[in-house]
């Protein structure tokens, strides 16, 4: 029985991965913006109370995450804070604030990030950017962590989850930035998938909670980013 902390816990597929630990009997600590917790400000008084009543947590899984889309000429600085800060940022602040449990447990760190890392989407430059660091803190992290601490640090990136509210999100902000209908705007993304069809979160948070399970699952992906769906 492991003690995960999950950011992004209360909806989308951040949710579907609590569940799924549940069944197996971990201890699931849910951090959301949802319940008043910030993963650009990690709220140091929460993680001591988990720390005091769990101990060190075992894993944690950075999965919160925000999209805002428009062209390039008309995005805000605001935007592009609120993308980064989340995506990017988010990463950096809650491992910083969770590393000395993860020490103590010689534990496991495992960032959500997305094939928009490496399949850059249209109007979504701070969306594609923050991935795209993501992608390059999971490698970093492994190479600082693994050695020095034994902390597991590794990466899935998913293709578009189907039904979630991300993904929802960005299919009505895809219909008003580009002027397209929602149909017009379905079926050009399934072409671009090698499968036709959109990627079931409830399959990928299956696919984590295995990994997961124990740390011989997961332990020789320190440093590797796993692609979901191209």
């Amino acid at each position: 029985m492991a003690k995960i902390l999950i950011t992004g816990s209360m909806n989308g597929l951040g949710r579907l991965i609590a569940n799924e630990l549940l069944k197996c009997n971990h201890i699931v600590i849910n951090y959301d913006i949802m319940n008043g917790l910030d993963v650009r400000e990690p709220d140091a008084e929460f993680l001591e109370s988990v720390n005091n009543e769990y101990g060190p947590i075992d894993i944690l899984i950075n999965c919160a995450g925000v999209n805002l889309i428009d062209w390039l000429d008309n995005f805000t600085d605001g935007q592009w804070d609120e993308v980064m800060d989340t995506n990017a940022k988010g990463i950096f602040k809650m491992s910083q604030a969770c590393l000395p449990m993860l020490i103590q447990s010689n534990g496991t760190i495992l960032n959500i990030v997305s094939n928009a890392s490496h399949m850059p989407m249209t109007c979504s430059l701070a969306y594609n950017a923050s991935k795209g660091a993501a992608h390059i803190m999971t490698l970093q992290m492994a190479r600082e962590l693994t050695k020095r601490h034994g902390i597991t640090v590794f990466g899935i990136s998913p293709n578009k989850l189907k039904g979630t509210g991300m993904s929802e999100s960005i299919d009505r902000q895809v219909v008003e930035t580009r002027g397209w209908t929602q149909e017009y705007a379905h079926q050009y993304q399934l072409n671009g998938l090698l499968t036709g069809e959109e990627t079931p979160p409830e399959k990928l948070a299956e696919f984590i909670a295995y990994l997961l399970s124990n740390k011989e699952n997961h332990k020789y992906l320190t440093g590797c980013i796993l692609p979901y769906g191209a």
